[in-house]
């Protein structure tokens, strides 16, 4: 993940509730592509951010015999 921090924190950090905004832009063959964005209370974008990460199958749970569980 590479974050992108605007000059919106230069004056310190902010205050009050932020709105984070997470997007797949892209997910097929294997892979997804996310763009973050977080803002503050008063609308400022603080942070930008792009992700792209591996999608796998999920993993099926087994005893220790092996065989699945019920």
């Amino acid at each position: 993940m590479t974050v992108h921090f605007t000059d919106a924190l230069d004056d310190g950090p902010a205050h009050g509730w932020s709105l984070v905004r997470i997007r797949t832009d892209h997910a097929g063959g294997g892979w997804a592509l996310d763009d973050s964005a977080v803002w503050s209370a008063e609308g400022r974008l603080l942070a930008a951010a792009r992700q792209a990460r591996v999608v796998r199958d999920p993993v099926t749970p087994q005893t220790a015999a092996g065989t699945m569980n019920s």
